[in-house]
C-alpha cells in the first residue's frame, strides 16, 4: 500500500475476512437443525388446516395442501439423513455457505454496536495529490468468528431491521471522527466523510430528522457530510426517498450516487434526482471500459455534477481517467481502507508537508535573488 507524491502510510490493510465455518467442523448437526427448525412450525400449521378447522378446502386447495405436506416431510427426512451422515453435507454446501447460515442465525442474539467499526479510504485530488476527505466503511468483528465481510453482515442488518440502529451508529461515529481531524488539522483543506446510506433507512420518515440532530450534537456543518446512495433507492422507495433526500440536500449535505451504470437508473430520470455527484464504479475500471468512465465524466459535466472514480490501483488507470477530466479519485494505488488512527497519521504528513512548502518556496526565491548579478 501506497500514497503517492512523497505520501506514505503504515502497511495496515483493510481488515481480514476469514472463512466463516472451519471446513473440517462437523456442521451436520447445526445444518440439520436450521432444517427441523422451521419445519416443526409449518407441519403443525399444515396440520391444523387439515383437520378442517378453518374451513373446508376446495379440491385444488386440498391438493396443494397434499403436496405442501409431502414436501415437508421429504425435508424431514433429508434433515435425519444430514444428521446421520455428515459426509453428504460436502455435497450439498460449501464451508462458506455453512458459516453464512450460522451467522445469519445468531445474528440478532449477537447483535452489539461495540463490535462494529469504520475504516476510511482517502479520496485524493489527483491535482497535488492531496488527501480532500474520506469514504466511511462498515466492519463487524463478530465475537468468535472474527473479521466479517460487510457483503454479509448489511443484508442481514437490512432483514432484520437493526440497519436503522447501525446506520445512525455508525454515521455518527464517522461525524465525530471528521470532527476531530476537522479541529487537528484546520489548516488542510476542510475534511469531509462520506457514509453510505441504505435503501432500508430510507424507509424511515424520521432519518432526515435524525440525521440533522446528529450533525447539531457532534457540532460539524451539514456540507461536511457526504451521503452515497445507489440507483435501488430511487427504484424502491421513490417518492419516500426523494422527499428525504431533497430535505437533506436542501439542508446542505451533498448526495453521491454509488455505483452508478450499473443500476436501473435511466439517463432522462437521473436529471431530476437529488445529486451533487457520481461516482465511477470500480468494475467500470477493473474491466478497463473506458468508453463507458468518458461517458459518465461527460454526463456529469452536462448535468452540472462532480465525479469520483473508485477503485484506483494503478498510475495508468489514474492517468487515463485524469486526462478524460477526472480530478478525484480512491483506491488502492493511494490507500486501502485504514483505521482512524492511521487516517490521523497521514493527516500529519500532509500537515507537515504544507507547512514546508512554503519555506522550500522562500529558500528557492532566495537563492535566485543571491544569483543575479
Amino acid at each position: 500500500m501506497n500514497m503517492t507524491c512523497d505520501m506514505s502510510i503504515s502497511s495496515q490493510a483493510s481488515s481480514p475476512f476469514k472463512p466463516l465455518i472451519d471446513p473440517s467442523e462437523d456442521a451436520s448437526l447445526f445444518i440439520s437443525h436450521e432444517l427441523r427448525t422451521p419445519l416443526a412450525s409449518l407441519q403443525g400449521a399444515l396440520g391444523l388446516i387439515n383437520t378442517g378447522q378453518f374451513g373446508e378446502l376446495s379440491a385444488q386447495g386440498r391438493e396443494l395442501l397434499n403436496t405442501a405436506m409431502r414436501s415437508a416431510d421429504r425435508l424431514t427426512r433429508l434433515a435425519s439423513v444430514i444428521e446421520h451422515q455428515p459426509y453428504t453435507m460436502k455435497s450439498l454446501l460449501s464451508a462458506e455457505e455453512m458459516g453464512i447460515l450460522q451467522v445469519e442465525n445468531e445474528f440478532t442474539s449477537v447483535f452489539n454496536l461495540e463490535d462494529f467499526y469504520l475504516y476510511y479510504q482517502p479520496i485524493v485530488t489527483v491535482q497535488g495529490r492531496q488527501v480532500i476527505g474520506f469514504e466511511a466503511l462498515a466492519r463487524w468483528h463478530h465475537p468468535t468468528k472474527g473479521w466479517i465481510a460487510p457483503a454479509v453482515f448489511i443484508p442481514l442488518a437490512e432483514q432484520t431491521g437493526l440497519i436503522h440502529q447501525l446506520g445512525l451508529d455508525l454515521l455518527e461515529k464517522a461525524c465525530v471522527a471528521l470532527r476531530t481531524w476537522q479541529q487537528t488539522f484546520s489548516e488542510l483543506t476542510p475534511l469531509t466523510v462520506s457514509v453510505n446510506l441504505s435503501t432500508v433507512q430510507l424507509r424511515d420518515p424520521q432519518l432526515f430528522e435524525k440525521i440533522r440532530a446528529i450533525l447539531e450534537a457532534v457540532g460539524i456543518v451539514p456540507s461536511a457530510l457526504k451521503l452515497e446512495i445507489t440507483e435501488s433507492a430511487f427504484i424502491e422507495n421513490d417518492i419516500i426517498a426523494q422527499k428525504t433526500l431533497r430535505q437533506l440536500q436542501q439542508l446542505g449535505i451533498q448526495l453521491y450516487l454509488d455505483d452508478f451504470g450499473t443500476g436501473y437508473s435511466s439517463l432522462a430520470r437521473l436529471h431530476d434526482l437529488p445529486l451533487n455527484m457520481l461516482k465511477i464504479d470500480r468494475a467500470f475500471v477493473l474491466t478497463r471500459n473506458w468508453a463507458i468512465s468518458e461517458a459518465v465524466i461527460n454526463l456529469a459535466a452536462k448535468l452540472g455534477l462532480d465525479v469520483i472514480a473508485e477503485g484506483i490501483e494503478t498510475v495508468e488507470e489514474m492517468t487515463i481517467l485524469q486526462a478524460m477530466g477526472c480530478q478525484k479519485m480512491q483506491g488502492y494505488l493511494f490507500s486501502k481502507p485504514v483505521d482512524g488512527n492511521v487516517v490521523t497519521s497521514l493527516l500529519h504528513q500532509q500537515s507537515l508537508q504544507r507547512r514546508l512548502q512554503p519555506q522550500a518556496a522562500a529558500v528557492d526565491g532566495g537563492a535566485m535573488a543571491l544569483a543575479k548579478p
